[in-house]
């Protein structure tokens, strides 16, 4: 009996390991996805001819908030679909700066090629100053959380950051059409 349960705790802790390396794996995939999205972001900006991006801005008097600013950029690809006949644009990182009230906010979401989100930084103003600033990063494989890192007071869940890259996406398509 003593064996049998050395022989299931050691099984359960390699498979742990197995998961976290799995997870270790991923983030530092589309850590390497980031990078090269803020380089063509950066490579996009250094021309006229050469940049895709689409910004809206936002402002309006919310309630129990009062004037509120935001600010959605999406940086995409536009490339020609051989099914649809035309050419289609696709986001691939999408940054939203926004107030609510006096406290400041950032987000960031990067997808893949194929439309699926991978990663949400979210950070700003904590409620309690005293708090000071936080942050949240989320990553994701599959449609399926694999890390996340919290500093501070948490922002949203990951659930609500995932569904809002979603509605940002959404919402560029209906704009680019």
């Amino acid at each position: 009996m003593k064996k049998l349960l050395t022989i299931m705790l050691l099984l359960t802790a390699m498979g742990a390991q197995a998961q976290t390396g799995a997870a270790k794996k991923a983030v530092d995939n589309i850590r390497e996805q980031y990078a090269e999205a803020k380089q063509m972001i950066a490579y996009n900006n250094m021309s006229e001819e050469t940049r895709n991006q689409m910004t809206v801005n936002i402002s309006h008097m919310a309630a129990a908030i009062g004037h509120q600013d935001k600010i959605v950029t999406y940086y995409f690809n536009t490339d020609f679909d051989e099914d649809a006949g035309d050419y289609i644009s696709k986001p691939y990182f999408i940054t939203i700066t926004y107030n609510v009230a006096a406290r400041k906010h950032y987000e960031e979401y990067l997808l893949k090629g194929n439309g699926d989100i991978i990663f949400a930084y979210l950070s700003g103003d904590s409620i309690d100053p005293t708090v000071g600033r936080f942050e949240a990063r989320y990553y994701w494989q599959n449609d399926e959380l694999v890390h996340q890192q919290l500093k501070g007071d948490e922002m949203q869940s990951d659930t609500d950051a995932f569904d809002q890259a979603h509605r940002l996406k959404e919402a560029f398509t209906y704009l680019m059409h």
